[in-house]
């Protein structure tokens, strides 16, 4: 028993207490209601000689770095504050009601000893990521506190019966949204839920937001500020628009999706937004900046998807006598009003670092890979009466009608 060996430690520490994160447990085998304990106040010190020798036992056992530095006594319980600042709450009966370990300097989660076997196996499939800061235990079941704010609540047999983080709804409030976020969104919870006019729309804690109508149907799901979901989750996105996305755009993943009253709206990882009909034909791919869509230009989205087939059209705008396209790699093109292209600029591409040979007439390039072998074209212009080129190393080349060089620029 450590009673004697604490009596002198006692003796020079104030009993004073510090304020906890939860002053006021409600568990334990006490039946009166839950306002007890913040009535009976900070209560009475307990001398070291005189605490209890199950609590000193329990600190042994399950705290063995710390030591005990106050003990305070009140009509219903006893609050225990550790040399670490962790903090016990026992009743009259001296059982355990509440352990805080939010604040220990040693201790950097609730002791494994004294959290249920259920639990802790809620938290690791569900919470990997966190430990347990706080654990109660109250007259109908279990609240715990996880290191990231999340409460959780348990009953007798170890039920979740509340997910509601920081605030927000709860399973008996909204039970649809709330299995759907267990099942789509099982590492995050629910953060908040506010009830607008003609839908509800949800905050996750690690940033996901949800919104769902008046049936709880989910209609748009936006993952661009999730901390864990890099992607809206693949069993939400229909198998038509996943294939398209694979297909079109290999390197990218979806981070918002929205049901329309056309279709559908998703939005890539590089900002690409494609809008899609009921029937999951592309109406739009006109990129987060506006622009042309796959049924305004055609002849546009032809040629991009032969010759960029690795990138989309992030905007097209039309100027008095041209077309300039910007792709979401970078690459620029301008097209006639005849839809003919008139020049490539893929000097700021991130993916196609030379304009695609096919797209060079064969005199240029033989041209180029005999006088510039190390060097490949960057850029390509058809101008009025010829070509125009500019090299990887910064020289720009004029060509006339049938080839002849006309003008070099080494700049």
């Amino acid at each position: 028993m450590k009673k004697l060996a604490l009596f002198a430690a006692f003796i020079a520490l104030s009993f004073a207490v510090s304020s906890c994160t939860k002053e006021t447990p409600t568990g334990g085998n006490n039946n009166s209601n839950n306002n007890q304990w913040e009535a009976e106040g900070n209560g009475a010190p307990v001398n070291a000689m005189d605490i209890a020798t199950d609590i000193v036992t329990f600190v042994n056992t399950h705290f063995p770095e710390a030591s005990i530095l106050s003990c305070n006594q009140t009509e219903h319980y006893y609050r225990v504050i550790l040399s670490d600042n962790t903090k016990v709450y026992f009743t009259q009966a001296l059982e355990w009601v509440e352990v805080n370990c939010e604040h220990s300097s040693i201790y950097g989660a609730v002791p494994a000893t004294l959290v249920p076997e259920q639990i802790a196996a809620y938290v690791t499939a569900n919470y990997p990521n966190q430990h347990i800061d706080e654990i109660e235990r109250e007259n109908n079941g279990w609240e715990i506190e996880l290191s990231n704010d999340v409460e959780l609540k348990f009953d007798a047999n170890f039920n979740v019966v509340n997910n509601g983080g920081n605030g927000g709804g709860s399973n008996t409030e909204y039970p649809d949204i709330n299995t759907f976020v267990s099942t789509y969104f099982s590492q995050t919870e629910i953060l908040s839920i506010k009830a607008e006019d003609d839908e509800y729309e949800v905050e996750l804690a690690d940033g996901t937001e949800i919104s769902f109508n008046l049936n709880f149907e989910w209609t748009h799901i936006d993952c661009e500020e999730s901390s864990i979901y890099s992607a809206v989750p693949a069993e939400l996105v229909p198998d038509q628009i996943t294939t398209y996305v694979n297909t079109n755009f290999p390197n990218q993943q979806i981070e918002q999706i929205e049901k329309e009253y056309y279709g559908w709206e998703i939005e890539l990882k590089n900002g690409q937004e494609i809008k899609f009909d009921t029937n999951f034909n592309v109406i739009g791919n006109g990129g987060s900046n506006g622009g042309g869509t796959p049924s305004d230009y055609v002849e546009i989205n032809t040629f991009v998807d032969t010759y960029f087939s690795q990138v989309g059209i992030l905007k097209v705008e039309m100027d008095d006598n041209e077309y300039e396209v910007k792709l979401t790699d970078g690459t620029e093109i301008t097209f006639n009003l005849a839809f003919e292209w008139k020049s490539i600029d893929c000097d700021e591409s991130s993916v196609y670092g030379v304009v695609p040979a096919e797209l060079v007439p064969e005199q240029i390039s033989a041209y180029v890979a005999t006088n510039y072998p190390n060097q490949h074209i960057d850029k390509i212009e058809k101008k009025a009466n010829g070509w125009e080129i500019e090299l990887s190393n910064g020289v720009e080349i004029e060509f006339d009608s049938n080839f002849n060089v006309t003008h070099i620029d080494n700049k």
